[in-house]
């Protein structure tokens, strides 16, 4: 790739990035969805939109590394357990109160995320994803190793306490104060993620680095420093993630890590659209409905899953957030073939 191709390259993602949507009418959106909860009486329906909520902030952490920064890391649902079982642990173990213990969860994942990146940083492509990958595998024998210390082992931990905030009590029962307290959280986070920092002029360095690593170092961008941000801001709200989810399901087990969960957030992305807004949102929307209304397919719904995964990427290479772009692309071309030659 030459210096104008890096150039345009780099620009054009920027553009992108910038022009993928207004912040107006994401808080629209998210305003909507405060009024939907209003109408929802389903506790079901409630408790697959907290899901929805939950993952949304998974999903939009992990793109940052891998859309945004070109890191391919491996290592979020290692990282979301990490929340989870700090949370569970502080308050079952040590009777830590929960706002506590969700604030210390969250540094604690961020501090195992710098830990990570430290020598992610020193590798390069494939061996960062392999490194990653591996922590992942290495989570559910650590566990089962560190009984002694509190994780319960093979049988996790149960009976997570509920939130207790502002005089209101967030129980597993609470799905209505759920429904909102996470909607909350999944909406800061998205919006700190997409809007300040990708938006910012550290958002504009991880995509140029993504774009061209030699072209931006040439500009002065410090590759070490603003991957090891997005690592620790990745991890930050991927433990916030995880911790919500302890407290909501209030059990806390090695099932966390095994295939579906990381399989689930795979195809979020993929599904979705990797790098371009607000593809993880839908498709963490889209995914995790999908999965629920597939529950009774049993074996076979991450094989449905994986076929939908394959037409998605034949049918919209870019996922679902480019589907708008192709609609409007279409309907220019047949407004040009309709209109009348002079």
């Amino acid at each position: 790739m030459t210096q104008s191709d890096a150039t345009m390259t780099t620009r054009s993602g920027t553009r992108r990035l910038l022009a993928s949507s207004s912040a107006p009418a994401y808080w629209a959106v998210v305003a909507m969805l405060a009024l939907v909860g209003t109408l929802i009486t389903d506790s079901y329906i409630q408790h697959v939109l907290i899901l929805c909520f939950l993952w949304c902030m998974v999903a939009a952490a992990w793109d940052l590394t891998l859309g945004y920064a070109g890191i391919f890391n491996y290592a979020q649902i290692a990282l979301f357990a990490t929340g989870a079982y700090a949370t569970a642990m502080l308050t079952l173990k040590l009777g830590v109160p929960p706002i506590a213990a969700i604030a210390a969860a969250i540094a604690i994942t961020t501090l195992l995320g710098l830990l990570i990146a430290l020598p992610c940083l020193r590798l390069q492509g494939e061996y960062v994803a392999l490194f990653t990958f591996s922590i992942h595998l290495a989570m559910p024998p650590l566990i089962q190793l560190a009984k002694g210390f509190g994780t319960g082992g093979t049988m996790g931990l149960m009976g997570v306490p509920p939130i207790k905030l502002l005089g209101f009590t967030f129980g597993p029962m609470n799905k209505l104060g759920w429904y909102y307290l996470a909607l909350t959280a999944a909406a800061i986070s998205v919006y700190v993620i997409y809007f300040v920092v990708l938006r910012s002029r550290t958002g504009r360095a991880f995509v140029a680095l993504r774009d061209s690593a030699n072209f931006a170092r040439s500009l002065g961008i410090n590759e070490f420093k603003y991957k090891l941000l997005a690592f620790v801001l990745s991890a930050l709200v991927t433990g916030f993630a995880g911790a919500l989810y302890a407290h909501y399901t209030s059990v806390v087990t090695p099932k966390i890590l095994g295939n579906e969960f990381i399989l689930l957030a795979i195809v979020m992305l993929a599904i979705g659209g990797i790098g371009r807004f607000p593809g993880a949102v839908l498709g963490a929307f889209v995914v995790t409905i999908l999965n629920e209304l597939l529950r009774d397919a049993g074996t076979y719904r991450l094989l449905i899953l994986g076929i939908l995964v394959v037409l998605t990427l034949l049918l919209l290479p870019q996922g679902l957030a480019s589907l708008s772009e192709r609609v409007m692309r279409l309907i220019g071309q047949r407004k040009a073939r309709t209109k009348p030659k002079e």
